[in-house]
């Protein structure tokens, strides 16, 4: 657990149970939501992080690559969004997903799916880098080169804003609590 000045420790790492990762983001949320939306400099990245997530989307679903997936996650069993990999995911990454409005699940869809996953893909905005940057060979096929390159160009700019508003919440919560 990363500790806080004068508050809690904050539950990062795969030894934490996603259960008690959620449950730290969301008091994290109560206790500092509106300071951190109106934190000028937190709104601004949150503000830009949204505008890549949205771009992000955009480029899956005109690619193909959010039904490509889906499909495979729920129907043929993928391995990408198989179950543990929200371990991966940390208290912070999940209050980022709070900030953009986004509902925590109590429970997974799938027991042998990801925490995160539903029956029509990510069930989150903000997902782990794990989850953005890798490119199954499936994908690669249906991609080709060029539309591997746009996507890795756009996933790229999500997963740099996505760490930039990471770091920048964490010295927030660094310096305030």
């Amino acid at each position: 657990m990363k500790q806080v000045r004068n508050g809690p420790a904050i539950p990062v790492g795969v030894d934490h149970p996603i259960g008690e990762k959620i449950a730290a983001a969301r008091r994290l949320l109560a206790v500092h939501g509106a300071a951190l939306h109106s934190d000028p400099a937190v709104a601004g990245l949150l503000g830009r992080y949204r505008a890549a997530l949205r771009d992000s989307r955009r480029e899956m679903e005109a690619g193909g690559i959010v039904a490509e997936c889906t499909e495979c996650a729920v129907v043929d069993g993928g391995s990408c969004c198989g179950r543990g990999i929200e371990n991966r995911f940390d208290a912070v990454l999940l209050l980022v997903n709070l900030l953009l409005g986004a509902e925590l699940p109590d429970r997974p869809e799938d027991p042998d799916g990801c925490w995160f996953l539903g029956a029509a893909g990510c069930r989150i905005p903000a997902r782990h880098v794990i989850c953005i940057n890798y490119v199954c060979p499936r994908l690669v096929r249906r991609l080709g080169p060029e539309g591997l390159r746009s996507y890795q160009a756009r996933v790229a700019r999500e997963a740099d804003l996505g760490f930039a508003l990471e770091e920048a919440l964490k010295r927030w919560l660094r310096n305030r609590t």
